[in-house]
């Protein structure tokens, strides 16, 4: 299944089909250990560079798309602007974009726990707080469009890969999704023979 992005720098994940983690035929282990990984991304991410950027692209009271409340499981009366936050960031690993991360947030967390975000990594919060509790992951594929290889170069296997979860907590539920942009780590051990 291939997508295509519609958007430049802040990329634009509304109409991307998403499908089960086992349905999915990951060409590559490497690839598969990014992808199904469900410890912190941002650790991992660290762990391959010697600086780490968090660039918040935007932040704010938001609307989420329908297969994202879906997600959710979030009732009607939830899908108000004034009950959300959409966050979207560039994940940097020396100052190269390796993965667009969008983040559908109760506006309650962003009251609470996550006061004063800012850009620090949404992962350090939520993976140092147990009880937050993954869901499993959905993939996506898609095919990049001429804008996208002109602001990110070209995909490896001319496509890039996307997961996302949902995190739940008490009351609320939370969604990440991260597309793997071309220079991201996770394709540079891809064999393309594979």
């Amino acid at each position: 299944m291939l997508n295509t992005l519609s958007h430049s720098y802040a990329l634009s994940l509304d109409g991307v089909t998403w499908f089960n983690q086992e349905q999915a035929l990951i060409p590559n282990l490497e690839l598969e250990s990014w992808l199904l990984n469900t410890g912190s991304l941002t650790q991992r991410l660290q762990g391959h560079c010697q600086d780490f950027k968090v660039q918040v692209v935007s932040q704010k009271q938001g609307v989420a798309n329908a297969d994202e409340y879906k997600q959710l499981a979030t009732p009607f009366a939830s899908q108000c602007a004034q009950q959300w936050q959409i966050r979207e960031v560039i994940l940097h690993g020396d100052n190269q974009p390796w993965v667009f991360a969008r983040s559908v947030i109760p506006q309650a967390l962003c009251e609470a726990d996550f006061l004063n975000l800012g850009d620090k990594p949404l992962g350090h919060l939520i993976f140092n707080d147990d009880r937050f509790k993954r869901q499993p992951f959905q993939l996506t594929c898609i095919q990049p469009n001429d804008t996208f290889i002109a602001e990110y170069g070209d995909a490896p296997l001319a496509k890039i890969w996307g997961r996302r979860s949902v995190f739940r907590f008490q009351q609320h539920a939370m969604m990440v999704a991260e597309v793997f942009l071309p220079q991201a780590p996770a394709y540079r051990d891809l064999n393309l023979d594979q």
